[in-house]
């Protein structure tokens, strides 16, 4: 126990740091604190000065987690909750992540609707269950309602099950309405997960790039200066050449076949070279869309519209 205690010891320190050191070699610490894949970086560091705390004595770690458990604070959070964390610093090493959460992301527009419908056919599920079942083989609603979701999942695990003909009818009903409904959003979602690995390479090599002009502390306008300082014949655009020696100047840290990916990739025209608002919408798109309205004249547009309403309401008026 002393030596498994050393060790704890020691792989905490190790943690702690290994976060001080990505913190202070981090170009922006405002950046590295606000990403969430070093959030489990942070959580790590904690374990040193918890542990110290736990062993002296520290009465909010020794509190028990419920009265009826024997488990206190300190050794749920040392033994359990801290291996789970240390696991997920893995998350920054797998790059398809953005694809699932893009895909989530994009499910989620369907989503609503289908867990109302879920929750009505669950309710009036549970409710015709209720009704026609004796008390002794679903003893209250609740139950009902447990046997439904377990139902609906397709889980089925016999704790609770109709006895009744009547029950034994909505439970089959129940079973195929089921099958066929949870097969929507398992559609939509394995649709866009589709779409976006379709994408891998375009959604990762953004995404690589916008990285690493976050962790450089590269803003939209400072882009913009590097972008005219690396036109070197003044025509307002990059070549391959130039493009390539502006990602090598600002350490994005891109290997050439990426640089000449992302080149053909932003080139939305196909004329060989890149025009700085083609280079803004792909890597800084919320800045590309405020800069275009910026250009925009809202109040001569608003008046158009106004005044495009009024010649409808005369035409309507007239006929």
């Amino acid at each position: 126990k002393a030596t498994a205690s050393v060790f704890e010891f020691f792989f905490d320190a190790v943690f702690l740091l290994e976060f001080l050191l990505r913190l202070l070699s981090a170009p922006s610490k405002k950046r590295y604190i606000s990403d969430p894949l070093n959030w489990a970086d942070m959580l790590c560091a904690l374990g040193l000065p918890c542990r110290i705390a736990f062993v002296s004595g520290s009465g909010f770690f020794n509190s028990q987690v419920r009265r009826t458990s024997d488990w206190n604070l300190g050794e749920v959070g040392l033994l359990f909750l801290l291996p789970l964390i240390r696991l997920m610093k893995l998350l920054r090493y797998f790059e398809s992540i953005p694809l699932l959460i893009d895909a989530c992301y994009k499910s989620f527009e369907a989503l609503p609707l289908l867990t109302y419908i879920m929750a009505l056919i669950t309710f009036w599920s549970a409710t015709g269950i209720y009704l026609v079942e004796s008390r002794g083989s679903v003893p209250s609603m609740q139950h009902s309602l447990w046997l439904s979701l377990v139902t609906m999942t397709t889980v089925g695990y016999g704790d609770y099950y109709p006895t009744s003909i009547a029950g034994y009818f909505i439970v089959s009903v129940l079973t195929i309405v089921s099958v066929l409904f949870l097969a929507l959003p398992v559609g939509i979602i394995g649709n866009e997960f589709t779409s976006c690995w379709q994408q891998r390479t375009r959604v990762l090599l953004l995404t690589r790039a916008q990285k690493c002009l976050a962790k450089w502390g590269y803003s939209a306008s400072d882009v913009k200066i590097l972008f005219e300082f690396m036109d070197v014949d003044g025509d307002g655009n990059l070549n391959l050449n130039e493009f390539m020696e502006l990602f090598h100047q600002m350490r994005i840290g891109t290997t050439m076949d990426s640089a000449v990916d992302l080149f053909q990739m932003f080139d939305d025209d196909q004329s060989g070279t890149i025009e700085y608002d083609e280079f803004l919408r792909h890597i800084f798109p919320e800045e590309y869309v405020k800069g275009t309205q910026k250009g925009m004249s809202i109040q001569l547009s608003r008046s158009r519209v106004v005044e495009a309403l009024q010649h409808l309401d005369e035409m309507r008026t007239s006929d």
